[in-house]
């Protein structure tokens, strides 16, 4: 079966097709995809599982009328989950799930194809308990993210647009998983995946199915080394020395240095600069969490070293761009009006079931568009601003070296911490001597947050939280407007600091879409 590219939506005949053409892929390629599997468990029976679960699909919807494309496309993801085998088969069923949830009577478009791209990646890391980057999820984010930025309106083109995308993402798997690395393979979920995608495209354009070459290049360089730096706070040398123990195997160059020398019992934290060359970055960070909250995070990829597995060649150095994580609303605009880049991490409130507005990503997957949305792009810096858990970070930053960028982490625990990081950040500077200047000013600040539900009205509550704080010194006021703030506090607080604090400045801001009522950050 043939479509011209100009076509603009799938039928269920044309869906039909793809599934059966990556049956009979799949049947092909089933013991390879086996020899692959290593990750998690080395049972060798990825590839077996992928076609048993699509053969399920397949089979369902083999029952019900081609030329309703919903009823074709509810039987697939019906059958999918029913027959569902493994960890790949259930990531395929809930792809298939997406997949009928994103269908109209107009059959599927490249709406409906972004949208299920974008819906597989929520229902798969909401299925999996552990989400590992690495692995058939970073695959399919990757293709989610090329579907989002492709602009036209043809399906052919989407469809082979998206394959390329995910082909180049699993041929980094290896370096952001070591079992991979290891065994001079990619990830077999993964390699599951990209052989349905190129399906789907040759389905679309009547190609014969070519070969999709899944191995890795073994004369590239399996994983780059980066320079990771980080300072912590140790409760004594027996914890340094601990750090240092566990960091030993994971590279070289280590030093864990103090700013003295802390006796063993010393109850008060001492600040340790940690540094490390290493392959694994990811594991680096990981390893700290265990101790206590790593700060002023900087990874660089050392000097002549690659980041591109398969050997694409070293990153192109462009302009440094500043991420910052805040929820959608007026801060998404102030983060813009800087220059920088705002992400969302949460659902819209105003969600409709169009295909292109219901929901958002999760923030590993568009903190990864971001990225990827300024050509050339080497250096990013991300705030996180309370808003990305310590195993995201960790996600992003194995997704940022896969995907040849050199990322900075900036401390930012509060939305006012990221304001003020941002407010300093110079692009002109040495990547590492900005994010020194950033983490030195979000650290500076010192926050506070009051919600509407306080025992006394709210003017009176925020006159008497930020006298306390200026108690501390300070004369710079943050303040954050959020749903429940009442624009008349913010007057009453100036009237009554111009009376006891006449060298402080209030500034604030409309932040609708914060939890809190008021948000304040003095420095």
């Amino acid at each position: 079966m043939s479509l011209e590219s100009s076509v603009e939506s799938l039928n269920g005949q044309a869906i039909l097709g793809w599934v059966r053409r990556g049956v009979d892929v799949l049947q092909r390629r089933r013991d390879e995809i086996n020899s692959m599997n290593v990750f998690p468990v080395p049972d060798s029976d990825t590839g077996s599982n992928m076609l048993a679960t699509l053969g399920a699909a397949y089979s369902s919807a083999e029952q019900v009328d081609s030329s309703d494309v919903r009823a074709v496309a509810a039987a697939l993801a019906a059958g999918a989950v029913r027959g569902a085998r493994g960890n790949s088969g259930t990531v395929l069923s809930q792809v298939f799930r997406a997949l009928a949830e994103a269908a109209s009577d107009r059959g599927i478009t490249v709406a409906a194809i972004r949208h299920a791209l974008k819906l597989a990646v929520r229902h798969v890391a909401h299925a999996i308990a552990n989400p590992v980057e690495g692995t058939i999820l970073t695959v399919l984010r990757h293709a989610a993210v090329s579907a989002e930025e492709y602009q036209g309106e043809s399906v052919a083109e989407l469809a082979a647009h998206v394959a390329t995308a995910a082909r180049d993402a699993l041929g980094k798997t290896p370096s952001q998983l070591s079992a991979l690395r290891d065994a001079g393979v990619v990830d077999a979920g993964g390699a599951g995946l990209v052989l349905l995608l190129d399906a789907l495209s040759d389905e679309i354009s009547g190609r014969s199915a070519a070969p999709v070459d899944l191995h890795v290049d073994a004369a590239a360089p399996s994983a780059p080394e980066m320079e990771v730096m980080y300072v912590i706070s140790l409760q004594g040398a027996d914890a340094a020395k601990a750090l240092r123990e566990r960091l030993d195997p994971l590279g070289n160059s280590l030093i864990v240095a103090g700013e003295g020398e802390p006796s063993a019992s010393a109850e008060e934290g001492s600040v340790y600069m940690v540094h490390i060359h290493s392959t694994d970055p990811g594991a680096v960070i990981e390893a700290a969490l265990d101790f206590g909250r790593p700060e002023g995070i900087r990874i660089e990829v050392l000097e002549g070293l690659t980041v591109a597995v398969g050997g694409e060649g070293s990153a192109t150095k462009g302009k440094r761009v500043v991420i910052a994580v805040v929820p959608e609303g007026p801060l998404t605009q102030l983060v813009s009006s800087s220059g920088s880049i705002a992400v969302s991490p949460t659902p819209r409130a105003d969600a409709s079931q169009d295909a292109d507005s219901e929901f958002d990503d999760d923030v590993i997957t568009k903190v990864l568009a971001a990225m990827r949305s300024v050509p050339g792009t080497g250096e990013v810096m991300l705030l996180p601003n309370g808003l990305v858990s310590g195993d995201e970070l960790v996600q992003i930053e194995m997704t940022a070296a896969a995907g040849q960028h050199t990322l900075g982490i900036v401390p930012t625990d509060s939305i006012a911490s990221g304001l003020a990081a941002l407010a300093v950040h110079d692009a002109s500077r040495p990547l590492a001597v900005d994010a020194y200047a950033m983490s030195e000013a979000s650290s500076g600040i010192r926050t506070a947050c009051l919600n509407a539900e306080q025992d006394r009205p709210l003017d009176e509550a925020l006159v008497a939280t930020v006298t306390d704080m200026l108690g501390q010194g300070g004369e710079l006021i943050t303040l954050l407007l959020g749903n429940h703030a009442v624009a008349s506090a913010v007057e009453v607080l100036r009237a009554e600091l111009a009376r006891t604090h006449a060298h402080a400045d209030v500034v604030a801001y409309d932040a609708t879409g914060i939890d809190d009522a008021i948000q304040i950050g003095i420095e």
